[in-house]
């Protein structure tokens, strides 16, 4: 055997981090040089890992490596790591418990691979048919929760959401932005509630803080457009996934898991892309076998920061796609006709959980936000340029193929930075920032957060809104960083640095009620300014005004997926910054996600 050290095979790389690093040494020493390339390999499962994927395809290793600009090294023939891998000691098949597992020919780290083929079982055994009979009222409760059913032939599939889940115990609804998600859930609960003998145990939770409060806000909102009868039971009161479950400080274990499950009988998720997969499996290891669990979420956004696509690999290429026999029991209570099935049954195994929400009733069809998010979508080149050709009140597209980006950015930067600066309160600064707001793909660079929040505050020195040369000073948006339980502060908070009755400098951040609070920064935990938000950070969030920008270079960040989501974050208006030809490239580059949850789902 003529090894490599570890380290003469690892550190060379400038793609790995000190944690790939050190899971290399780790597996090396396990190892004792039985695999030449499995030093390498592992640091770039982990490697990996920290860009998204669960696992590491052997078939994928080439195109991994060119794709970072790498050279494949000489010590691996990736045609022969199927049959060479599995000799060492530091790898296992599946039920095994070793630092690697390899399994259809993906090479995983221990701890992904049980979180996903956790995902697969128990989501599997909690899509199972209900088995409950709908009691005779049923219909009467849909006709009132859905009065304009009877009034067209097309199918309601708002309507068919709430008749699944009389029949299924995991419902998975996927749309698009204003497609009605959580106004069709709102109407699940109500109908579930009514029909239940007695007071069902619902919680509510998204995966950020965020995204919880928007939740709360859409709940509450959608009840008022019913009667109270059928909503006294619904809960309003959201929380993060990570309170719900218990989270602990220092601990990687949440206090309810399957030894210690919570008391629940239904739980509605929203924002399901956001959700990774060892998140997704710690929830569902904390469910009760009788529990029904709701999933809302978008398929065509971005997928989770930390690894895998969970959401995407259950909604596979879309929805509705029932079998037979579900279609049958399904078509007393719809009021309409559904459309006609495709020829088979459906071959995705969440098929009969799936619904796609496929009418927006935020956009009318002349708007230029959603006719853009679909041309997005289909990726086409001549779509694209259709939308660039047209004139659209609520769309503006100011860079041409050239991207006049310095010439008018500022110009652009100034209705969205300055009645923040100019604002007589904090409560009118935090509604400003509700109102409208910066997007950025990067993070860094003069076209990132860190550039435009440099920018930003150029600009109100200039103008003279910012005065003096502290770093904290009167109208200044920060963005919270990590969450801080005990003062009721988490990852994603918006918040307005302002002084108080006495002068002191304040963080002030909104509470559920439209109340402020305010806290002294040295309370904080981590947090920075926000002129400008990633379209990451503002996932799970919504603006009536959006400025989004994106870098003058293509970059392999840039996704269909990333644009897609930044330009459904605005309700009213939009202005993109992109140049016309870049626009068109990351249109056609979809964000892939190595991942085997759908493989598993199907094998089952």
């Amino acid at each position: 055997m003529t090894s490599l050290p570890f380290y003469k095979q690892v550190l060379p790389h400038r793609l790995f981090r000190p944690i790939d690093v050190q899971a290399a040494a780790l597996v090396a020493r396990i190892d004792r040089e039985q695999c030449d390339a499995l030093p390498f390999l592992t640091a770039l499962v982990s490697w990996a890992a920290g860009q998204g994927h669960t696992c590491l395809p052997l078939s994928g290793v080439r195109g991994l490596l060119m794709d970072q600009d790498l050279e494949i090294p000489s010590y691996i023939n990736p045609d022969s790591l199927p049959a060479s891998l599995p000799a060492s000691p530091a790898i296992g098949r599946p039920g095994d418990i070793r630092p690697l597992i390899l399994d259809n020919n993906n090479l995983y780290l221990y701890r992904l691979f049980h979180a996903e083929k956790v995902v697969a079982e128990l989501l599997l055994e909690r899509a199972a048919p209900t088995g409950t009979t709908p009691s005779p009222d049923t219909l009467s409760i849909l006709n009132q929760l859905f009065p304009d059913t009877a009034q067209t032939e097309d199918t309601d599939w708002q309507r068919a959401s709430a008749a699944l889940a009389l029949f299924r115990r995991v419902v998975v609804i996927t749309g698009g932005a204003g497609t009605g998600k959580t106004h069709t859930a709102t109407r699940i609960l109500a109908l579930l509630t009514s029909l239940a003998p007695t007071p069902l145990r619902i919680a509510l939770a998204a995966p950020t803080g965020k995204a919880a409060l928007r939740l709360q806000e859409s709940i509450r909102r959608a009840k008022t457009t019913l009667p109270q009868a059928l909503t006294e039971l619904i809960p309003d009161q959201t929380q993060t996934i990570h309170r719900l479950l218990g989270y602990q400080r220092y601990s990687s274990d949440f206090f309810h898991n399957r030894s210690n499950p919570l008391h629940l009988d239904l739980l509605l998720l929203d924002e399901a892309s956001m959700i990774d997969i060892p998140l997704m499996a710690a929830t569902l290891s904390a469910l009760p076998a009788t529990c029904q669990l709701i999933l809302l979420g978008d398929k065509d956004q971005l997928a989770s920061v930390e690894a895998g696509n969970f959401f995407g690999d259950v909604c596979g290429d879309g929805g509705n796609h029932w079998s037979s026999r579900l279609r049958d029991q399904l078509r007393p209570f719809l009021g309409t006709s559904l459309p006609p099935a495709p020829a088979g049954e459906p071959a995705e195994p969440m098929a009969d959980s799936l619904v796609r929400l496929q009418v927006s009733h935020r956009f009318s069809e002349n708007s230029g936000i959603s006719t853009l998010a679909r041309a997005v979508l289909d990726g086409a080149v001549d779509s694209l340029q259709a939308v660039q050709q047209r004139s659209f009140t609520d769309l503006h597209l100011p860079c041409d193929k050239h991207g006049s980006f310095t010439a008018r950015l500022q110009e652009h930067l100034v209705p969205f930075i300055l009645p923040l600066l100019t604002a007589t309160s904090p409560l009118i600064a935090l509604q400003e920032l509700a109102d409208r707001r910066v997007l950025c793909a990067l993070r860094e660079g003069p076209t990132g957060v860190e550039g435009i929040n440099r920018v930003a505050e150029s600009m109100g020195r200039r103008l003279g809104h910012i005065s003096g040369g502290g770093y904290w000073y009167r109208g200044m948006p920060i963005l919270i960083l990590r969450n801080a339980y005990h003062i009721g502060l988490f990852n994603g908070d918006t918040g307005v640095l302002w002084p108080d009755e006495r002068g002191v400098l304040q963080a002030w951040f909104p509470l559920a009620d439209g109340e402020l609070k305010p806290f002294h920064p040295g309370q904080l935990p981590a947090w920075q300014p926000s002129y400008a938000l990633t379209v990451h950070k503002a996932q799970g969030s919504e603006f009536a005004r959006v400025l989004l920008i994106m870098p003058q270079e293509d970059l392999p960040i840039l996704s269909k997926e990333l644009l897609y989501t930044g330009i459904t974050r605005a309700r009213a208006e939009l202005t993109l910054y992109c140049r016309a030809d870049l626009l068109q490239l990351i249109s056609q580059r979809r964000l892939i996600r190595y991942s085997g949850l759908q493989a598993k789902l199907r094998q089952a």
